[in-house]
């Protein structure tokens, strides 16, 4: 799952949110105790669900059909591809209008910026000034995201031109999400409410 997935998924709760975020940022078990036990507690949902996710049957088999040398890069396509499909589908599975949550993840961000990683507080402003939360649905957007994920990675592969995989099988993915969220979403909120109980008796 991407950014915007994995704040859906991880609910209204700030903590779970900014856990969301630090996913991809903390490593070990002693960055993770260092967290706030609801950051922390959003980190480790955001580990459940990329397993949930990437064990899925329809998401399985659909990297399944990736060739080289897509299939290398094939999980990172399908995790932006899938934000713009929760975007197009966002009357259905979005909790709050998407402008309202484009503020509040700016504002989360914005507030907590002296306490993360500063990776992710670059990525923050960069996503605050390009409309990100707002623009997953733009195929303009995709090709920038894409581009910059290619630039990150820094060895040759055809990841600048993820959006010829949206061209190609659009359909395809969008049956497969819509296959797999709904099974995320109540997965991912089962999980809240076993994570909660934790953190809160801590």
């Amino acid at each position: 799952m991407n950014h915007l997935a994995h704040v859906v998924l991880a609910g209204s709760q700030e903590g779970l949110r900014l856990g969301a975020f630090l996913g991809d940022h903390v490593r070990g078990r002693r960055a993770l105790s260092a967290l706030p036990p609801d950051w922390a507690a959003g980190v480790m949902l955001h580990r459940r669900i990329d397993t949930l996710s990437d064990s899925h049957p329809a998401v399985r088999a659909l990297l399944a059909r990736f060739h080289p040398p897509w299939r290398r890069y094939a999980g990172v396509i399908v995790d932006v591809l899938f934000d713009y499909m929760l975007s197009r589908h966002w009357d259905r599975f979005g909790p709050a209008p998407l402008g309202q949550l484009s503020a509040e993840l700016d504002d989360l961000l914005a507030r907590h910026a002296a306490d993360l990683p500063a990776r992710l507080v670059r990525f923050s402003r960069w996503a605050r000034a390009r409309r990100l939360w707002m623009r997953y649905g733009d195929k303009a957007m995709l090709d920038e995201i894409f581009y910059r994920l290619a630039q990150r990675h820094g060895r040759p592969g055809p990841l600048a031109d993820g959006i010829e995989v949206l061209s190609a099988r659009e359909r395809e993915i969008e049956s497969t999400f819509l296959k797999c969220f709904p099974d995320l979403v109540r997965q991912a909120g089962e999980e809240r409410l076993r994570l909660q109980s934790r953190w809160s008796s801590m």
